[in-house]
């Protein structure tokens, strides 16, 4: 079937009430479906339309964080033909959030209503909507999991999704990916994920790896590495983290 979208306009209206609905997102647990009412209420039958994307209809394990690997495959499998460019499309997403999975976002992305005005409108934005450039698509509820996938989804590996697993085992893996451009090169990317598992990497480690990589790309052509070069720079960005890790030892 057509996976249905948000029409463009209606998209735009949603978005300029986030704080006129605020409540609606707060209380989500309660009341899940409230925009989907909310046009039925209003005999409004003109808020979606059909896209180009075929899909089958599927569903989420509704949970927290413990969900996302089981999620990410989930989607990953199901939108698989779904190529980058039209995975950066608003309408898609901002629909599955709002219309498709409502009770997945309100268990795993509950809105605090401890938080000001302007910092839960930022959240609501950050996790219901996906503004092209920046964090907007990659930090979207469900688009996010759908980037994981394909970012790292190999067919060639026993487990297809074992790297697609370590980038969502720890959110520090997530963000650096999703916020840098070596997520375009993949041969750093399988590298560097690699590595962490390899190493069983904490927070603080994978921040130093992947700050180590983005330093390196400023003097050299990452584009340019091939596997085994991306391997070998990897294992080296490795080293200096033991050595600085064996000195803060030695200090302390």
């Amino acid at each position: 079937m057509k996976q249905k979208i948000f029409k463009t306009k209606v998209l735009n209206k949603i978005e300029e009430d986030i704080i006129v609905n605020k409540k609606y997102y707060i209380e989500m647990l309660k009341n899940p479906n409230w925009l989907k009412k909310m046009f039925e209420e209003a005999n409004n039958n003109n808020y979606e339309v059909s896209s180009q994307i075929e899909v089958e209809q599927f569903e989420l394990i509704i949970g927290d964080a413990k969900t996302d690997k089981q999620n990410a495959r989930i989607v990953y499998e199901n939108l698989k033909s779904l190529n980058p460019v039209q995975a950066v499309t608003s309408e898609l997403w901002a629909y599955m959030t709002h219309i498709e999975f409502p009770e997945y976002m309100a268990k795993r992305w509950k809105i605090d209503d401890k938080e000001d005005e302007k910092k839960v409108k930022e959240l609501i934005k950050l996790r219901y909507f996906a503004k092209r450039g920046g964090k907007g698509i990659v930090r979207n509820g469900i688009a996010r999991l759908w980037w994981a996938g394909y970012w790292g989804y190999d067919p060639k590996r026993e487990n297809p999704f074992e790297l697609v697993d370590v980038i969502l085992d720890k959110q520090e893996t997530y963000e650096h990916i999703s916020e840098r451009l070596y997520n375009r090169n993949r041969n750093i990317l399988i590298a560097s994920l690699e590595t962490i598992k390899e190493n069983d990497f904490n927070s603080k480690q994978i921040r130093k790896l992947y700050g180590k990589i983005n330093s390196y790309g400023s003097d050299k052509h990452l584009d340019a590495l091939n596997m085994e070069d991306a391997r070998l720079m990897v294992e080296e960005l490795v080293e200096e983290i033991k050595k600085s890790e064996e000195r803060e030892l030695v200090l302390v």
